[in-house]
């Protein structure tokens, strides 16, 4: 199920940004939208990567439904950060952007409680755990972009969390033994 629920989320993302290819007028772009249609499609191979450390967990279904949370809340994000139809007129994604931030980034932030506590719930990991500073970070970033409503300062955020995303692949998920 989760796998269905990421590849569900590969494809709005892919097919946002296919019809934002075939706009028909012009596309407004916005860096902190961009780099935030990044970070997710990111997120999404991330999160069904660290799945794969929950392999030998003896499943019970309040466990199995803990672990639905985070695809579904990529996938609600995912359905967000591009628009569904702009009738063929200009698009401006950073107004599109602005029109979307306070639930995207309550999913983002609701989204890093839950992964950071997947791995304690399932038995993985502590709770105290190295990559928590990626999460940290994180969290701080939805929670002010939740409030904030200056075009800088979600650019600022949005790079902070692809920064600690990228420190996380590489520190994390990207060994080569």
């Amino acid at each position: 199920m989760t796998s269905v629920i990421f590849a569900l989320s590969v494809a709005q993302v892919l097919s946002g940004v296919s019809r934002l290819a075939q706009a028909a007028g012009e596309v407004r772009t916005f860096l902190a939208h961009t780099l935030w249609v990044v970070l997710l499609f990111t997120a999404i191979f991330l999160v069904w990567w660290a799945t794969w450390e929950f392999r030998g967990v003896d499943w019970a279904f309040p466990q199995y439904a803990y672990l639905l949370l985070a695809p579904i809340l990529l996938f609600f994000s995912c359905s967000l950060i591009l628009p569904d139809d702009f009738g063929g007129a200009s698009v401006d994604l950073e107004a599109h952007f602005f029109k979307v931030r306070r639930p995207l980034m309550w999913s983002w932030l609701v989204f890093t409680v839950v992964i950071v506590f997947d791995g304690p719930f399932l038995r993985t990991e502590p709770v105290v755990h190295p990559i928590r500073f990626a999460h940290a970070v994180w969290f701080v970033a939805a929670a002010w972009g939740i409030r904030s409503t200056h075009r800088t300062t979600h650019i600022i955020l949005a790079i902070a969390v692809l920064t600690t995303a990228g420190v996380l692949i590489t520190t994390r998920f990207w060994s080569v033994s």
